[in-house]
């Protein structure tokens, strides 16, 4: 069977899953490239209209931080770094991963675009990441995907704060995602949505 590392969101993360998937299937390489090639159109060109939104100073976050379970803190960094250019803090996992795939899992961090690195700590404990957010300087307000339990103490730093892993408090979802290029598109205008609010 085909095991992909990552789960994939936006277009960079979700082209190379189509490739893989693709190949494994032996399924003819034109097919894959021409469905590829159709949804990277469309969606970059939602991140070229709106580009202006996107890189305005008072809108974008300098550096993010994610809280989450293994999969989604790894998936999101990688969407947040690859396709918005985004630069990763620390990032958080949650969910206990045992200790024979912390490695592997440490290694895909290592493995964003541009020579990007991102640091990444195992740990259960809120009170000590919500310290170690605390004391880090994002270079102006941070952007947290994380649990309801994160939303305070971005608030307290006067953050963009969206609610990406268990529990959920503040919205409900029945039929939503944000894997591949459909559910990139979402998490941006979720992530976007909160950060034009503060201005209204």
């Amino acid at each position: 069977y085909l095991h992909y590392p990552v789960l994939p969101i936006g277009a960079t993360e979700t082209s190379k899953f189509l490739r893989a998937v693709g190949e494994y299937a032996h399924v003819p390489q034109e097919k894959t490239e021409s469905v590829i090639t159709a949804h990277e159109k469309y969606f970059y060109y939602l991140i070229e209209r709106y580009a202006d939104l996107f890189l305005e100073n008072r809108v974008i976050n300098k550096q993010f931080s994610v809280v989450a379970d293994a999969q989604y803190a790894l998936a999101a960094t990688k969407f947040l770094v690859n396709d918005l250019g985004l630069f990763p803090a620390k990032q958080f996992i949650t969910d206990d991963t045992p200790k024979e795939y912390q490695d592997a899992i440490r290694a895909e961090f290592q493995k964003l675009n541009y020579g990007i690195q991102a640091e990444v700590e195992f740990n259960t404990d809120s009170y000590l990441i919500h310290k170690q957010i605390n004391e880090h300087d994002y270079h102006g307000y941070p952007l947290v995907l994380g649990s309801y339990y994160d939303k305070e103490i971005t608030e307290q730093l006067k953050g963009n704060f969206l609610n990406v892993a268990w529990p959920f408090q503040n919205r409900v979802v029945l039929d939503d995602f944000y894997a591949g290029y459909t559910g990139g598109i979402r998490l941006i205008e979720d992530i976007y949505s909160v950060a034009v609010q503060r201005f209204n």
